[in-house]
């Protein structure tokens, strides 16, 4: 298994671009598995997930929500292959996720996201959060403050 222990430090710019490079590879990752499940197998996850172990900074929280996000794409690859007719499934990746899985599929990628907005709050990540969090909840996210205003609440 691939070690996703602590790298070196980097500044909060560039924490903050690898945070959201590892939000957007977690949606391929789901948008390859339920839109290709033939070629989800073990050995892509496992090429898939030494990709995150070398390219991206991960604590070991944020490595614990990523092991889960790659549990759901497990998950959802048995439930598409699995299934009697590709034809008759939803052309969007995104409704193929919430077929297989609903709401939980989301649910590991919402908490690194949070995770990942206390670590290096941006407003791109904070973007994630409260999408995710409408998906998994089915409630906006405090309340629909915006990106500001949380960080001023933050910082007091």
């Amino acid at each position: 298994n691939p070690s996703l222990e602590p790298r070196p430090r980097l500044s909060a710019p560039r924490r903050s671009r690898c945070s959201v490079t590892l939000l957007n590879e977690i949606d391929l990752l789901y948008e390859r598995t339920v839109m290709s499940p033939d070629s989800a197998t073990e050995q892509s996850f496992v090429d898939w997930m030494e990709n995150v172990a070398t390219g991206h900074h991960v604590d070991r929280v944020a490595a614990k929500y990523v092991r889960r996000c790659l549990q759901v794409a497990r998950k959802l690859a048995a439930f598409w292959q699995g299934a009697p007719s590709a034809s008759s499934a939803p052309p969007d990746w995104r409704a193929r996720v919430d077929v297989a899985q609903g709401s939980r599929a989301w649910r590991p990628q919402l908490e690194l996201a949070q995770h990942l907005l206390e670590k290096t709050p941006s407003e791109e990540i904070f973007g994630y959060v409260v999408d995710l969090f409408r998906v998994v909840v089915n409630e906006p996210f405090l309340d629909e403050i915006s990106y500001e205003e949380w960080l001023d609440a933050r910082r007091n």
